[in-house]
């Protein structure tokens, strides 16, 4: 991921990020859709696992909770490559625009 990415903010906003420093607005190498589909499959079934269904509010709530996880752990969002973590966030983000939660 390229510098310069801010974890920091709304799903709104990290979505946006990651459509100007991610791979979101065209198309993926083959690998990386594999990996998305793989995170974006695991996302759903945790949130409809204990929340009944993917809404904006348990999407948004994952997703804070993610990230307050991974800087538990000492992870930055800095990094030049696609780490799991920085695939589990571009999971969550396209899940946002195919669920219409996001432009």
């Amino acid at each position: 991921m390229p510098r310069g990415f801010y974890t920091e903010g709304s799903l709104a906003r990290l979505s946006r990020e990651f459509d100007v420093f991610g791979p979101l607005s065209s198309d993926p190498e083959p690998w990386m859709t594999a990996e998305l589909d793989q995170h974006a499959a695991a996302v759903c079934e945790s949130i409809t696992r204990d929340a009944g269904a993917v809404t904006l509010q348990n999407l948004s709530s994952y997703l804070q909770g993610f990230v307050d996880g991974c800087r538990e752990r000492g992870w930055r969002s800095d990094s030049a490559g696609y780490d799991w973590e920085t695939l589990r966030l571009l999971a969550v983000c396209r899940l946002a625009k195919e669920h219409g939660f996001v432009r």
